[in-house]
């Protein structure tokens, strides 16, 4: 189990503050340590999960800025399981509190509580669990496979349909049962991964072909209500109407009939209808190339084991 837990936020005029810890008795973090810490969730803090090496041992940090929690590792702590944890934890976490000697106490107990449910016996232990591995081990789910959605979610359908929490929260409990030793994970397919941060989350840019810039307008082509002619306009955000070119009345941006569309680049005036497609790293805003899109593999689990027939 963990040794400690502390809590820190950054002052945009000072820097790392550091704050309290638990258990009490634990040395305190150094501004340094701090530093460190909050290092590792990137330069601009781009990453909501840090890994830092101190002197003391391994510390694994959520940023939920301008508040840190990091937690002392214990040898033998198994990273990615703390890591999880910590992930589920910071959703019953009030980073707002105004007594953090309480709220760091309670945390602490917390994801020592869910470290201890992660185990392969207590997770046998749920009847949702044990539902999902029975329908496995009896034919009725092959395999638990994912389906990639743009926001980089590992979504388990038909583990959804059987096991209680958000998608989140299902593919940790699969990881979890992976972990211990009960279902087993091979590869599936592919994964979109920022190499700079690490996250999933992916945002799909339209770019202009000539000079690569993201800043374009949409040209339509209309068809007019009222004087049935075709007219073009430009279409930029927070507009309620356009005017048709040649009646040069009114027409309602809800119910334009659009007969073509291209895009206009801002910064060069390029007109195109065939522009890029480019995606961004929705965390830290990096550009996804295409190691990013293809280098990372998404995992399906299998059963390897057979469950205890008793309730």
């Amino acid at each position: 189990m963990p040794k400690a837990m502390f809590s820190i936020w950054w002052d945009d005029r000072l820097g790392p503050m550091v704050g309290r810890s638990y258990p009490p008795d634990e040395k305190e973090l150094s501004s340094e340590d701090a530093v460190a810490i909050f290092m590792g969730h990137g330069v601009h803090q781009e990453s909501r999960i840090g890994y830092c090496n101190l002197n003391r041992g391994l510390v694994i940090s959520l940023m939920q800025p301008p508040n840190c929690i990091a937690v002392l590792l214990d040898n033998g702590d198994e990273p990615q399981l703390v890591e999880r944890n910590l992930q589920r934890l910071s959703e019953e976490v009030n980073f707002n509190s105004t007594d953090w000697d309480t709220e760091i106490s309670r945390a602490f107990a917390r994801l020592n509580e869910l470290l201890e449910r992660s185990t392969g016996d207590e997770l046998l232990q749920q009847k949702d669990i044990r539902t999902l591995l029975q329908d496995m081990m009896e034919g009725r789910l092959k395999a638990l496979q994912p389906r990639n959605v743009l926001m980089g979610v590992d979504v388990y359908p038909e583990a959804s349909k059987r096991l209680v929490g958000s998608d989140e929260e299902v593919a940790r409990t699969l990881r979890d049962l992976e972990n211990a030793g009960v279902i087993v994970a091979k590869t599936y397919g592919r994964k979109i991964q920022c190499r700079k941060c690490g996250s999933s989350e992916v945002r799909l840019l339209l770019s202009c072909p000539n000079c690569g810039s993201v800043d374009l307008y949409k040209v339509y082509q209309l068809f007019c209500p009222h004087c049935g002619k075709r007219t073009q306009t430009v279409i930029v955000d927070d507009m309620r109407e356009v005017s048709c070119q040649h009646c040069k009345k009114s027409i309602d941006v809800a119910s334009l009939n659009v007969l073509d569309v291209e895009l206009l680049c801002n910064s060069c005036s390029t007109a195109s209808a065939d522009p890029k497609i480019v995606l961004d790293c929705a965390a830290c805003g990096a550009r996804l190339d295409k190691v990013d899109i293809l280098g990372g593999t998404g995992l399906a689990y299998y059963t390897k084991m057979k469950l205890n027939e008793e309730e």
